[in-house]
């Protein structure tokens, strides 16, 4: 029997010495809502900055997990994949010599 209040003692001290490992609750909404109007002008900039926004993007998703689950994550993806592949033709028109084509 007096071995019960020892044990509930021992408890006691042992619950207010290690209390819960609660998450911390941080509202990714904001910084993923500035990160989708930052994308929409990267058609504007160059590839390194391309390259830069993208590691920033995908390292608050990797420090922030939930920020995946968020509704803008996919079109700021797309908006990185379609500033990341850029493809210039340039026509010289005023050229008019012959063009010969041999196999």
């Amino acid at each position: 029997m007096k071995q019960t209040p020892i044990i509930l003692l021992i408890l006691l001290v042992f619950c207010w010495l290690f209390p819960s490992c609660e998450k911390e609750v941080f509202d990714v909404s904001p910084t993923m809502e500035a990160y989708y109007l930052e994308s929409v002008k990267l058609q504007a900039v160059s590839l390194d900055s391309v390259r830069s926004f993208s590691d920033k993007v995908d390292g608050f998703t990797q420090k922030y997990p939930l920020a995946i689950e968020h509704e803008k994550y996919p079109l700021i993806k797309e908006n990185i994949k379609v500033a990341s592949i850029r493809i210039t033709l340039e026509i010289d028109t005023a050229w008019a010599g012959e063009t010969h084509i041999n196999y």
